[in-house]
């Protein structure tokens, strides 16, 4: 049984598994009321340090112990063979195996074979020859499901080694990307700005040189055109140079960058009238963070890696956000550290944020006032 691949899962399986052997074996012993108050004592010992486990470092110990005492609640059991104990005995060695490295394992491997060999033919008369086939090959499949344990550990180890360089890389190549654009606009915009727009001063000076021979009046016009386009190559080479997409295409960005980190999916949905609302750079700037902040917390407390935003118009004209995601866990909710900031910065922008929880999903909802509708 390999049980590191969910721990919740595992947690509760061995939980059932503990709790329904012991009730075997408390049954077993409540026949006879003078040993039903030692085993009822033994079992509450053994489950405190069981569950003391992740807390002690030297757990090598703490199994030898839990075998040495099923063992002597074997040895002491009357009338039938308990099985369930053996069945616990096993158990807590399949553990130790998982958990403990070294010959320490092996040797309590053996050693609980030949006590189980002694205890089923001496004290219970099972046949020596059916006692021994057992006991090995228990043993056997013991060791080799802690040997398959322990390569899926290391292969999981390997994957996660080997997920965790990707990420890195994809990093690494989104920000080598993103420096590569910015230079190469910065260069467009010199190059613009020293070509085009010394050209278009250069005209304009010639204008004003031409000008008491244009008596025509289309002095004014020649001028006004140059400065017009000098204007125009001005406002593109400022584009050129700003360092951050804004809007829907910061957003398309954003959600692209997490998607290729294969860390969550994403369905966007933008509805109608989005595009045309027109924000100003800190409230573009107050959407993203926000938007980034919400997208954050479902990839760290969502039950599954999906989660849906949806982009919106209210009727007042507002642009409206909503995320939502999975949410399994029975602890409330509250809004932590990044989101009780990105509601105050909405609110200083007119907006608001609000969280709730229903039919298992975790809502984000938010709104934010545009500038103007462009026409």
């Amino acid at each position: 049984m390999e049980w590191e691949r969910d721990p919740v899962q595992s947690y509760y399986i061995k939980l059932a598994l503990l709790f329904s052997v012991w009730s075997g074996v408390l049954m077993g012993a409540y026949k006879d009321s003078s040993v039903f108050f030692i085993y009822l004592f033994t079992c509450t010992l053994l489950l405190i340090l069981y569950f003391l486990l992740p807390l002690i470092k030297q757990k090598v110990y703490i199994y030898l112990l839990l075998l040495g005492l099923t063992q002597v609640l074997i040895f002491l059991w009357e009338d039938t063979t308990p099985f369930y104990l053996y069945i616990l005995s096993f158990f807590y060695l399949l553990e130790m195996l998982q958990e403990v490295k070294g010959r320490a394992s092996t040797v309590a491997l053996i050693v609980l074979n030949c006590l189980n060999i002694l205890s089923a033919t001496v004290f219970f008369g099972l046949p020596l020859l059916l006692v021994i086939v057992i006991n090995v090959f228990s043993g056997l499949v013991i060791y080799r499901l802690s040997e398959v344990n322990k390569e899926y550990k290391h292969i999981r180890e390997t994957y996660d080694s080997l997920l965790n360089d990707y990420r890195v890389q994809k990093r690494r190549a989104f920000h080598n990307e993103k420096t590569a654009r910015a230079e190469e606009r910065s260069m467009i915009a010199r190059e613009m700005h020293d070509a085009v727009g010394h050209k278009l001063t250069a005209l304009i000076m010639q204008v004003e040189l031409l000008r008491p021979e244009l008596q025509n009046g289309s002095y004014p016009i020649i001028k006004e055109l140059a400065a017009d386009c000098l204007e125009e190559t001005r406002r593109a080479v400022r584009l050129l140079q700003a360092e951050d997409l804004q809007g829907m295409s910061a957003l398309v960005h954003l959600i692209k960058k997490l998607e290729s980190e294969n860390t969550i999916h994403v369905h966007f949905t933008a509805r109608q009238g989005v595009l045309r609302l027109q924000l100003s750079n800190r409230k573009n700037a107050v959407l993203y963070r926000t938007i980034q902040e919400g997208l954050t917390n479902a990839m760290k407390y969502g039950s599954n890696r999906e989660v849906f935003l949806n982009i919106g118009v209210s009727p007042i004209g507002y642009l409206t956000f909503e995320i939502k995601n999975t949410y399994h866990h029975k602890h409330p909710i509250h809004k932590g550290f990044g989101l009780e900031n990105m509601a105050k910065r909405l609110e200083e922008e007119g907006g608001k944020l609000s969280i709730l929880r229903h039919n298992k999903q975790f809502i984000l909802t938010g709104s934010l006032p545009a500038e103007e509708l462009s026409k």
